[in-house]
């Protein structure tokens, strides 16, 4: 048994076993290298077409299958320059290993024909790959040679069959990416890859043949003749076969999905496309044909084209009465507008572009049909809109300035009607100097090629002041030149005098609001944005420069004592959509406090309204108030007053469990320093008595005058009696005590009466009443000598 699956280089053991002899068929070797070639020369061309696929998956699908074609052509190759080498001994193949040598050629050829690879991989990468496919196809396909002898190979041939792929392959693919990114596909450049590639596959093979020697062993035969020329024949045609096959299956379905993307594309155009011959007879329609013309496309064919365009058109006479004519014109178009006529026999307007295919004299011709009804319709919807907008739209020549058109808010301006303005510039309707001026405004959009926007330009129209805001810009044509200047105008007179009259409104408001020190402002509640006039940084005493231009600048001026209550008002009013009203003490960046009355309604997202400053009469009514409620000589509390507290107290004691006294105080000697000194003495006496029982009183009570010389002392907290007495004691005390005067010391005394609630009284009257009673019960029997002492 042979182990043909071993190979051998060259030993010493081998080297000194008999070589076989071996020779070569040349006829044979001539055909496996044009085998080679025109593999080759088959597999760049297929790359080429592959290569011009914009389908990914159809061009993936193409390179597999010409991959193995390419790999049975290399591999087809290899067994011919085989079948030429002839030994005198008997050979066998081992069908296994010589299928499986066919894989490296497949890998081979799909390196040389996917795009993908060429693209993405380095050229030196891909023919290392190429050459080494190569290789390892022949060396797997001598391995299944099954001979009574052994084969050996010299490494440094071997090595040389290995570089000669590399290095041919390298630049078979390097001159076919030069040829493809050139777009260069003539057969004699093809040519030249392909034996390039050729030699680089024939090469690696005889140089590998070369390499090789046969030995002799002890099963070694001999036989006398081979003959494998059939064989090659054989391998040879179908390899032609195949390769025209497979060039026949890629044109057939590359024509196929030419023609289903025409398909495709003609059937999803809106407008109608037919062909037809010479004679005008109808080969195809696309199915706009259906909603264009009311015609299935089936239904047309072989009718005349008149059919669909009954109108003479000079283009269309002289395609089908002239042939030479059409000879001339092939391969040109040109577009005429003509009339169409429906199913229903109703005509309509249409453009009608032929076109020949190819240059036959006899045609066939395709046809672009295009619908304008709708353009029709759209222009007189234009023209519709255009002339009725209630803004003035003047258009003018670009060339001359002239009036191409004017609808009729322009028309009513300048008291012309369309066709007498059509034709005139601005010298046959305004002045001299409005005209000039005018035109060098249209000269300069122009030249610009920019919008150029005009606010309240006066105009003079038979005497009449306009004042008129425009947009004037540039229609150009499809090659971007200027064809016409639009001029699109308002009149705002009315708005300009409104405008004027509210500004010397808002101006003599600004003078009152300034003379009444009234400030006013504007919040947007949604963005805090806050704007204040001049009067309302007077008013806060905040400069501009310092002012932040939001709420918080307002906020934080508010007292802490009123922040909350009137920040809850200004919200409850914007949550309501009501106005706000509310009076409240600012704290100024001085500390000084003022008072504001703000008044605010809302508009939209905003709050506008006014501030004043309110200071002098909230200080007067406080005034008043003090003077409504205090003695004016001594500045006690008056009954009124009194009344109020104990009021409260009562209120409170319910609450607590508490009780309240009323001492009430009238003075002992005082009549005759009135009458001895004079009303001044006596008054300044009165003023230091309750200068001292306010004093002496606490925090808590409560110290009125409500008579000539009577005082009451209200004592808030009472728990005890032992709390009346240390209370009278006090008070009595500093009533006594010498009073300094420019009439020496003088000395009073007083009679004090008490009682107490709700233990004495149920009421103000009561309490007031049993305290007055106990003291002069006290005066008549000297009580407070005998009770109340000052040590």
């Amino acid at each position: 048994m042979i182990e043909h699956f071993k190979l051998h280089f060259i030993t010493d053991q081998l080297s000194g076993a008999q070589v076989i002899p071996a020779e070569y068929n040349l006829l044979l070797v001539f055909a496996s290298i044009l085998t080679a070639v025109f593999a080759s020369y088959i597999s760049f061309l297929l790359s080429a077409r592959i290569k011009h696929s914009y389908l990914k998956n159809e061009s993936q699908i193409w390179t597999i299958m010409a991959s193995c074609f390419l790999g049975i052509g290399i591999w087809g190759m290899h067994f011919v320059g085989m079948l030429a080498y002839n030994l005198p001994i008997p050979i066998e193949y081992n069908i296994s290993i010589t299928l499986i040598s066919i894989l490296p050629s497949v890998f081979a050829s799909y390196i040389v024909l996917s795009p993908a690879l060429q693209t993405d991989k380095g050229l030196l990468f891909r023919s290392v790959l190429m050459g080494a496919g190569i290789g390892c196809m022949h060396f797997i396909g001598m391995m299944a040679m099954i001979m009574p002898a052994n084969m050996a190979y010299e490494p440094w041939l071997f090595s040389l069959s290995i570089l000669v792929a590399v290095v041919l392959s390298g630049l078979a693919l390097k001159i076919n990416e030069l040829r493809l990114a050139k777009g260069i596909h003539q057969t004699r450049m093809n040519l030249v890859v392909a034996l390039v590639m050729g030699s680089a596959i024939s090469g690696m093979h005889y140089i590998g043949m070369i390499s090789m020697s046969v030995f002799e062993t002890e099963y070694t035969t001999y036989v006398t003749t081979h003959d494998y020329s059939t064989l090659a024949q054989l391998i040879i045609i179908i390899l032609v076969a195949l390769s025209l096959f497979v060039l026949g299956v890629v044109e057939l379905r590359a024509r196929s999905l030419l023609s289903a993307k025409l398909k495709a594309v003609l059937n999803t155009v809106q407008d109608v496309v037919i062909s037809f011959n010479n004679e005008g007879k109808i080969e195809f329609a696309n199915p706009a044909t259906i909603h264009v013309f009311g015609y299935q496309p089936h239904d047309l064919i072989g009718k005349h084209i008149r059919t669909l365009i009954p109108e003479k058109s000079l283009e269309l006479d002289e395609i089908l009465r002239d042939s030479q004519l059409s000879k001339r014109t092939a391969g040109k178009s040109s577009s005429r507008l003509l009339k169409g006529q429906r199913a229903n026999k109703k005509r309509f307007p249409i453009t009608l572009t032929i076109s020949s295919i190819g240059k036959k004299e006899s045609g066939p011709y395709v046809a672009t049909i295009k619908d304008l009804s709708d353009i029709r319709n759209q222009e007189a919807f234009t023209q519709t809109i255009f002339d009725n907008l209630p803004i003035m739209l003047f258009v003018k020549d670009a060339e001359h300035l002239t009036f191409s058109h004017v609808n009729k808010a322009g028309e009513q301006l300048l008291g012309k009607n369309k066709d007498q303005l059509i034709g005139l510039n601005d010298f046959d309707i305004f002045s001299n100097e409005q005209a000039v001026s005018f035109v060098q405004t249209d000269r300069d959009v122009l030249k610009s090629d920019e919008t150029l926007t005009i606010e309240e330009k006066p105009v003079t129209i038979d005497g009449n002041t306009h004042y008129l805001r425009t947009r004037k810009l540039t229609i150009k044509d499809s090659n971007g030149k200027a064809q016409y200047l639009l001029d699109v105008s308002e009149d705002v007179t009315e708005l300009k005098q409104a405008k004027t009259e509210l500004e010397n409104l808002h101006q003599r408001m600004a003078m009152a609001a300034d003379a009444a020190h009234i400030g006013i402002w504007e919040w947007n509640f949604e963005t805090n944005e806050l704007i204040w006039d001049d009067w309302m940084h007077t008013l806060f005493e905040i400069p501009k420069s310092e002012f932040k231009g939001d709420y918080t600048a307002w906020a934080n001026s508010l007292h802490p004592d009123e922040y909350e209550d009137v920040t809850n008002k200004l919200k409850l009013a914007i949550l309501n959509g009501e106005e706000f009203h509310a009076e409240f003490q600012i704290v100024l960046p001085s500390g000084k406090t003022r008072y504001i009355n703000a008044d605010g309604r809302i508009y939209g997202n905003s709050m506008i309204g006014v501030n004043f400053d309110i200071t002098k009469r909230v200080m007067a009514e406080k005034k008043i108030r003090q003077l409504a409620q205090t003695d004016h000589l001594t500045g006690l509390a008056n009954r009124s007053a009194l009344e109020r507290f104990i009021k409260q107290e009562f209120a409170r004691v319910e609450r607590t469990g508490s009780k309240v006294g009323c001492l009430y105080f009238d003075l002992d000697k005082f009549k005759p320093i009135n009458d001895t000194h004079g009303h001044a003495t006596g008054d300044k006496v009165l003023v230091e008595v309750a200068k001292r029982l306010q004093d002496t009183a606490r925090k808590t009570d409560c110290v009125a005058r409500i008579g000539g010389d009577e005082f009451v002392v209200i004592v808030t907290d009472i728990e005890n009696q032992v709390q009346i007495n240390r209370a009278l004691s006090r008070l009595i005390c500093a009533i006594k005590a010498p009073i300094k005067s420019e009439c020496g010391d003088l000395l009073v005394e007083a009679s004090v009466g008490f009682a107490l609630y709700p233990d004495d009284a149920q009421s103000f009257d009561e309490l007031l009443s049993m305290a007055d009673k106990r003291m002069y019960d006290q005066k008549h029997h000297c009580f407070s000598c005998n009770v109340i002492s000052c040590k």
